[in-house]
């Protein structure tokens, strides 16, 4: 594997900051640990200087058995959901809801016997303090019921990254000095269909502001993740205001209201309290649709109930104008205020702008855009918004292809603009490493003649030579590959490759009328536009054609096009590594059956039994042109695309005499993300490509050793593959075979904390 890979992977990143005062910022990390094959979160308190440069960072701590955290208003308390192992109990966990008062620990329940795992996801779970500080609202996994008949009864789940899970519930916790109570919301509305509350915010002590999902008629919660579109809205919750001393140990019945309608997905409910007046702030997307689109922000005045429409849909930007806003929720804490004398509310995210990710300023009352980070000096960093200080003061991590990530503090100034970037706190790099990031470059291409299509090309500076290119399309298709900081690709290019990420049309950040442009041309448009990123990087001197000098890797949409690829254009790549792919069309396997409809120019029908998408819309059509050698990589828990989609196309190759091998994982989902599946990954996909570059490179050792004893075919080239190149084609003796990747035990320490 590249030889900087395990320490790239293991770098930290920035998964949360908040202030817990004006000068004391509390940040959360994930780190990979490759000893014990897990992810280790890291809390650290740093400590900024009023007007200075000047940090000081108190040393890491390890939390080890936290699932979620949250600070409270005050910035007083911190509220802890712990899970423990215990193999006394049934499930083999204990859970306890902790509130802590600095470093006094206020009270602890254990809650083990009243529910579930807590949530602690970005799209359903809440947690969060009442604004009197004496009552804590979380999600959990509702227990099942006490009735024998329900054993069996079937409940759909609520799709990828969440399965086994499929009832959460939000629980009311309530406590003083003697006395704390547990009580479980039973949310009573008018709606025909069942509703998810997810994303609660108090107002005040009895009203609360939640996203409600609700489920389709035929019973089944289409996919959450990544997904934009769902039926959801703006739910108001009336909970009584209860005295610990005077709750009840039983279910809490709540009256709930819509307050946004039917035609729009809302989502990412944000509360603005000021002393004579609060305003709601929400996120909608169209409903129904591609799964991503441009977003609209939207305000409502909680006391005069006038709602306003603040930034809308951008259809076709002008060229380096606002392209809209694609995010899938607004920062935990996104409100500055800002102004000489009369100070007026904004608000602060990052968003995608073409092919970096950006922070956007927003006037809370106008909905003016500023962008607060242009790219003008080249260094094509992208940026997350983490939170802020409610006055001045932004925290962001940012990072780009050759710079890990790093925490940062922005100063806005009265009219908002950027007095300058505070750096907080940034990874420890060996010498090796910050030479050879050095080493490296990356900048934008755009194709001509094809906007919006552009891609981001990382490559090593001054190397010699054309380097083998390795071409790597975003799934989706509405997302977008983005400048940031990624440990693979910085891997790849170090081991001396060329990096090209290209955003096809489709592609999010670009404008709405070049998402919906798409629909119905999925597997034609998005394939020549991928094509042509790897033709332009050819005639432009970046790359070249020929065996050995284009690679490609594609994982779920991206995937797909991998697929299409070397079937449409078998001279042109000599191997591919295919991570989870969509092959064939067969919507009856996902959580996203709308996914097949949509983008092949159909409108979606619960009702509907099968897609009326071609064959040859999917990359099955062209498996017989394949000569590429492939190399897939499936997760067993992927509840997005069926694993058997990767081991049709597996089995289908292997019958026609293809150079094929597949690497299953028990335990991974559609992100194929785990600690030991991402090294693995990298590990074959180098060796594989290593194996058959035109330079010549030595092969980087694997953690396995392969078995070769099939001499290589004769294939005819297609006569009919659109812009094929001729290539002298070298067969190597290679033997076809699925592998199972076992699990490596995982430290139960090894949990990520998620910062809510």
């Amino acid at each position: 594997m590249s030889a900087f890979y395990k320490e790239l992977a293991e770098l930290p990143t920035y998964t949360s900051a908040q202030f817990v005062d004006s000068n004391a910022v509390h940040a959360t990390l994930s780190v990979r640990d490759h000893t014990r094959n897990t992810k280790r979160t890291l809390v650290k308190t740093i400590f900024v200087e009023p007007n200075s440069d000047a940090v000081i960072g108190a040393p890491s701590q390890e939390l080890s058995d936290v699932v979620a955290s949250v600070v409270s208003p005050s910035g007083l308390r911190r509220a802890r959901l712990r899970e423990l192992s215990d193999a006394t109990v049934a499930g083999g966990k204990k859970r306890f809801v902790e509130i802590w008062h600095g470093d006094k620990l206020e009270v602890v329940r254990d809650v083990t016997a009243s529910h579930g795992e807590f949530y602690s996801d970005d799209t359903i779970s809440t947690l969060v303090f009442n604004p009197s500080e004496t009552a804590l609202l979380y999600t959990a996994e509702a227990n099942p019921t006490a009735d024998p008949r329900d054993k069996f009864k079937y409940v759909p789940t609520l799709g990828e990254s969440w399965v086994p899970k499929k009832n959460p519930e939000l629980f009311l916790f309530l406590w003083s000095e003697d006395k704390n109570t547990l009580a479980k919301i039973e949310v009573k509305h008018s709606s025909p269909s069942p509703v998810l509350f997810a994303k609660a915010a108090f107002l005040d002590d009895n009203r609360v502001y939640a996203t409600g999902y609700e489920y389709s008629p035929d019973g089944r919660l289409l996919g959450l993740i990544w997904c934009q579109n769902r039926p959801a809205g703006v739910w108001k919750v009336d909970v009584p205001y209860v005295k610990a001393s005077d709750a009840p140990e039983i279910p809490l019945q709540v009256h709930a209201t819509r307050l946004t309608e039917s035609g729009r997905s809302c989502r990412s409910v944000k509360i603005l309290t000021e002393p004579y007046s609060s305003t709601l702030y929400w996120l909608s997307n169209p409903l129904g649709g591609p799964h991503g689109s441009t977003a609209s922000l939207h305000s409502l005045n909680v006391q005069t109930n006038r709602e306003s429409l603040l930034v809308d849909a951008v259809w076709d930007p002008q060229p380096n104008s606002f392209p809209g806003l694609y995010l899938d929720s607004l920062p935990t804490q996104p409100f500055l205020s800002l102004g000489y004398n009369a100070k007026r509310p904004y608000l602060v995210a990052s968003s995608s702008w073409r092919s970096r990710s950006t922070v956007l300023l927003i006037n809370g009352e106008s909905g003016a855009v500023v962008d607060l980070t242009p790219d003008i000096d080249g260094a094509l960093y992208s940026w997350t918004v983490l939170g802020t200080d409610g006055q001045d003061r932004v925290l962001a991590s940012r990072s780009s292809p050759a710079s890990p990530a790093e925490l940062v503090l922005g100063h806005i100034d009265e009219v908002g603009r950027v007095k300058r970037w505070q750096v907080l706190d940034k990874p420890v790099l060996s010498p090796q490493l910050v030479v050879a990031l050095s080493s490296l470059e990356s900048y934008v291409v755009s194709v001509p003649d094809r906007f919006p299509v552009e891609t981001i090309v990382i490559k090593q500076r001054n190397p010699g030579k054309i380097l083998p290119t390795i071409t790597y399309p975003h799934g989706g298709p509405h997302s977008a590959s983005s400048s940031a900081f990624q440990a693979s690709l910085a891997a790849y290019v170090l081991a001396g490759y060329t990096v090209s990420l290209p955003n096809y049309t489709g592609s999010t950040g670009f404008g709405q009328k070049y998402i919906e442009k798409l629909l119905g041309q999925a597997g034609t448009l998005d394939v020549n536009d991928v094509s042509a990123t790897v033709f332009h990087l050819v005639r432009l001197g970046i790359s070249k054609e020929g065996f050995g000098s284009q690679f490609i890797i594609g994982g779920s949409h991206g995937g797909f096009l991998a697929g299409h690829l070397i079937g449409q254009f078998p001279d042109t790549f000599t191997a591919a590594s295919i991570r989870n792919p969509v092959i064939s069309p067969d919507p009856s396997s996902t959580d996203i059956p709308d996914w097949y409809f949509t983008e092949f120019g159909e409108a979606y029908k619960p009702s509907a039994l099968l897609t009326p998408a071609p064959v040859s819309a999917f990359p099955i059509a062209h498996v017989d042109k394949v000569r590429a050698r492939v190399l897939l990589l499936i997760g067993e828990k992927d509840q997005r695309v069926t694993p058997v989609q990767g081991k049709n196309y597996y089995h289908a190759l292997k019958a026609r005499g293809k150079d094929v091998e597949l690497l299953a994982f028990p335990e991974e989902r559609h992100t194929l993300d785990g600690v030991e599946a991402s090294k693995v990954g990298v590990e074959e996909t180098l060796a594989l490509f290593d194996k058959y570059r035109s330079d010549g490179a030595p092969p980087l050792p694997t953690a396995r050793s392969r078995v070769a004893s099939v001499a290589g075919h004769a294939r005819t080239p297609s006569a009919t593959t659109p812009r094929s190149r001729p290539s002298s084609v070298i067969m190597h003796p290679r033997t076809p075979l699925v592998r199972t990747v076992p699990p490596t035990p995982v430290n139960d320490a090894g949990r990520e904390l998620v910062e809510i």
